[in-house]
């Protein structure tokens, strides 16, 4: 089995679709966009003030005079949904009485994706950068607009493969293989090893069963204990979600925000309000390295407060942009030569688990969460890392002692252009009974027709291997007959960990690790004044940032 090649193919497409990142937002102003001869496919737009708007691959927006126009995107939860046929339209009403004229739709889990009948328009002075397809003639291309970049698809696949990050999962779905996720994202050292529990949106049962590939696309060797698929059977009016812990909870009657607002007290309220694809992201330029409050940026979110909650459901949707595993790539290549000794010296530190989580959560690797009490705030947790490819559904209990009893006010913090946030919501409805089946794989074959199978049974300490880019195996499960009138969804348990292959060989930067040794925040002033200093260079120009120069 070819597994290197398809997945290599899915892979540019993962990039073009997921990347929010190591993406241009240098020093271009919207004139750049206006060359002869051009003919821009704009499938992602994002704004000043850190909104990403996404538009559908088949139907990109264009570029008219001075604005963004195109088709966008929506997605509605699926149950309760009714799509009928209106003419040259689909005709889409969903359970809380809202109607879509919808041009074409698509199942994705338990939502339909709806690409609308009405046209955005984003006036070009509002865009901090700009992704598109241009049609050339001869093939695609992804445009970064702000470093005036076209990658081709080699070197979007050349990208993918330097990426820091952790196996690639993949299910097999009604439209073939699908790109869900990362597994044990941040999970660097054996002694940093962690159980992961990922939800699957695409897996559907086909004549083997469920079929799931898992595959290391990083330059990097991976070890995967348990791949357990946890097929979850539950009412249809109710969603599930499983958080680090593994326990699966139920939501009944999510309550979107009642304001959300970044640090600069910018509103984005209506951006969360539904996970459609239109994500926060914080905007790295306008931020000043020197000015330490700039290091971190977040949105602070007031919901509704059910009277009599001891504890709230946070529901988030979330995702790591790719220049999060760029500045986290950046440390370790600070280390040199000398990263295989201080792999050695980590490994045998008995706290290195506490360490690294800590580390995640307090330097925005981590998205940290934060609840307003009456004394100030108070840290419950983060959220593991996701991946630069993993966009993810996550669930955190919130204690509610010594909160207000009007509503309820949450912070969720990572380092500046670290996190997308797509959708946050509370429930505070119990959880009902659900039905979880947990399912061995039946067969497990590697790239080079091994058995894989008793390597993925348990968390036992008998690895799967990948050691090398290119690495994948088949994983088959059975398929048990759904119970009459409940839905079913999915979860990958997972066990493993990685271990990043050394690139640079020279002397050490010792200057920057013994500041990060002595003061862990100066990680996040290197990350910022990187990413300036990268995008300017691509622009070729040593003038501040579009967005620094006007202040936004």
């Amino acid at each position: 089995m070819n597994c290197r090649k398809s997945i290599c193919l899915i892979l540019i497409a993962a990039f073009v679709q997921l990347t929010v990142s190591c993406v241009g937002t240098s020093s271009y102003t919207p004139e750049q966009m206006k060359q002869p001869g051009k003919n821009y496919q704009i499938v992602r737009v994002l704004k000043k003030l850190g909104e990403i708007v996404d538009f559908d691959k088949d139907n990109p927006a264009v570029l008219a005079g001075n604005e963004i126009r195109g088709s966008s995107r929506v997605r509605v939860k699926a149950e309760g949904t009714t799509i009928t046929r209106g003419g040259e339209v689909y005709i889409v009403k969903t359970m809380d009485g809202v109607t879509y004229k919808a041009e074409t739709y698509r199942r994705d889990g338990d939502a339909y994706v709806l690409t609308t009948k009405s046209t955005m328009s984003i006036p070009l002075s509002d865009v901090s950068l700009v992704w598109t397809r241009e049609s050339n003639g001869v093939g695609t291309a992804l445009v970064i607009v702000g470093g005036v970049l076209a990658v081709s698809a080699i070197v979007l696949v050349i990208a993918a493969l330097t990426k820091q990050s952790c196996p690639f999962l993949y299910s097999a779905g009604n439209a073939g293989f699908t790109l869900e996720g990362e597994l044990y994202s941040g999970a660097i050292f054996k002694g940093t090893e962690r159980r992961d529990f990922l939800k699957l949106h695409s897996l559907a049962a086909g004549p083997d069963g469920y079929v799931l590939r898992i595959a290391n696309e990083a330059d990097e060797t991976q070890y995967t204990d348990e791949m357990t698929l946890v097929a979850v059977d539950h009412p249809k009016d109710v969603g599930v979600y499983a958080g680090s812990d593994g326990i699966i909870h139920t939501v009944r009657s999510p309550q979107t925000a009642l304001s959300a607002v970044d640090f600069e007290e910018r509103d984005y309220t209506p951006l969360l309000s539904a996970p459609d694809g239109r994500m926060w992201s914080s905007n790295p330029f306008g931020k000043d390295p020197e000015n330490p409050a700039h290091w971190r940026s977040g949105l602070i979110i007031r919901f509704p407060r059910a009277e009599g909650a001891r504890t709230a459901k946070l529901i988030v949707r979330i995702g790591n942009t790719y220049w999060a595993d760029q500045a986290f790539g950046n440390l370790m290549a600070m280390m040199g030569g000398i990263m295989p000794s201080w792999y050695r010296q980590s490994e045998q530190n008995p706290d290195i688990r506490e360490r690294a989580d800590k580390f995640m959560s307090d330097e925005g690797i981590g998205l940290k969460v934060q609840v307003l009490g009456r004394e100030g705030w108070r840290d419950p947790g983060f959220f593991y890392p996701t991946g630069p490819f993993g966009i993810k559904d996550d669930i955190m209990v919130l204690p509610l002692e010594n909160t207000p009893s009007d509503s309820l006010t949450v912070r969720l913090q990572g380092g500046t252009f670290f996190w997308m946030i797509d959708y946050a919501a509370v429930d505070y409805t119990a959880d009902v009974p659900v039905e979880a089946r947990e399912l061995a794989p039946d067969s497990a074959v590697d790239d080079g027709g091994r058995d894989a199978r008793a390597s993925l049974l348990r968390t036992d300490g008998d690895y799967f291997v990948m050691p090398e880019p290119g690495g994948c195996a088949l994983v088959k499960y059975p398929a048990p007959p759904l119970r009459h009138g409940m839905e079913r969804s999915f979860f990958l348990r997972s066990t493993g960990y990685y271990t990043i292959h050394p690139r640079a060989t020279g002397s050490p930067d010792l200057a920057k690790l013994l500041a990060i040794q002595e003061n862990p925040d100066l990680f996040l002033k290197f990350s910022l004044q990187e990413i300036q200093k990268r995008f300017l260079a691509a622009a070729g120009t040593g003038g501040a940032p579009a967005a620094a120069r006007t202040g936004r």
